[in-house]
């Protein structure tokens, strides 16, 4: 039983704008006020967690819906029958058969929370060069007539995924925060909840529900893939310093599973001196408290030229977010993304 729930791109988004989404203009969250409202980062911090623990709540009861109906309507009789505790129970899956009974629910887009915050601390709260109210002007609008605000926030701000601590360490205060506030509750079947730290491919239908972020991304844009990934096109320093960010990222806590997309051109394979330099990569990665990476090795030409032409390219695989699939056969918008993250080249 896994969720996902868009956590915490989407609630700083209500967190800016006293609780009101950028998009539909509708109340949805609670009136802590507005960014001109906050006098400091701390204010900022304290509103972020009301925020956090109200939409958490209503994501629980949303679950109990859906745990219930699978009860009442979808019992699985099939994978009760392979679980030892449920046919020594006699008692389905879906009903609390199992020895375990963990529900898994996503907290996505650690890096496009981080960038933001990194922005909130640095521009807003501590060089105050960055007015308050021309940004949530600008976030209302998404950005409109004022791409200059829109650079600052890309290009002025240390970004998640460069290797820079106290940027990571925005991400990861919030995610620990967001797993033990989890703690506070129990599934329909009276079982824990887990945290997991990734997409599939939600981070696209999401972002598309999402308004500008103060990051420097366009609403409705995707949000970050994989759950761990830096935003495509942000990580600047290559796939070590990819690595030690996410490293800070708490990954133990996150017990319903992560995911982290790398994306390598063919020709870092070309020979036994590169060869060598990915497996010294394999070995960096498994050091580190990150449990699960995966690869694309691809030239995102060959992906252009797959989307304009699916019939030559039929065959085309393509990992997406912990699975394969043919290329031609997925989305537009998710063929897109896919296309526009990073590719490391030779240097790394």
């Amino acid at each position: 039983h896994r969720y996902l729930h868009s956590f915490p791109t989407r609630r700083s988004s209500d967190l800016l704008n006293n609780g009101v989404c950028m998009l539909s203009g509708k109340r949805i969250g609670l009136q802590t006020g507005n960014i001109i409202d906050y006098d400091s980062y701390y204010d900022l911090e304290v509103a972020f967690r009301k925020q956090i623990d109200f939409f958490t709540g209503k994501m629980i009861s949303a679950c109990e819906v859906v745990e219930e109906l699978h009860q009442k309507c979808l019992p699985s009789s099939f994978l009760s029958a392979v679980i030892r505790n449920c046919v020594d129970n006699g008692i389905d899956v879906t009903m609390g058969g199992a020895k375990y009974n963990y529900s898994g629910i996503q907290a996505i887009q650690v890096a496009n929370l981080a960038d933001s915050l990194a922005v909130l601390k640095l521009l807003v709260y501590e060089q105050r060069n960055l007015d308050k109210k021309e940004l949530l002007d600008a976030l209302r609008s998404n950005f409109k007539d004022n791409e200059k605000l829109r650079q600052i926030c890309l290009n002025n701000v240390p970004k998640y995924g460069n290797d820079i601590e106290w940027v990571d360490e925005l991400g990861s205060k919030w995610i620990r925060y967001f797993s033990e506030g989890l703690r506070g509750y129990k599934n329909f079947r009276n079982g824990k909840y887990q945290m997991g730290l990734y997409t599939v491919t939600a981070h696209v239908p999401m972002g598309q529900n999402t308004g500008a972020t103060p990051d420097g991304r366009f609403a409705m844009k995707p949000l970050a893939d994989g759950g761990l990934s830096p935003v495509y096109g942000r990580d600047l320093e290559g796939p070590t310093a990819v690595l030690r960010s996410v490293s800070r990222i708490p990954s133990l806590l996150a017990g319903n599973g992560t995911l982290l997309n790398m994306k390598f051109l063919p020709s870092n394979f070309a020979d036994e001196e590169l060869l060598d330099k990915f497996i010294s990569f394999l070995r960096g990665f498994c050091s580190f408290p990150v449990h699960h990476i995966q690869f694309n090795v691809i030239n995102p030409d060959d992906l252009r030229k797959a989307k304009a032409d699916p019939e030559s390219y039929r065959g085309l695989t393509i990992r997406v977010a912990g699975y394969t699939a043919y290329f031609t056969e997925l989305a537009e918008e998710l063929q897109d993304e896919i296309i526009e993250r990073t590719t490391y080249g030779e240097s790394y």
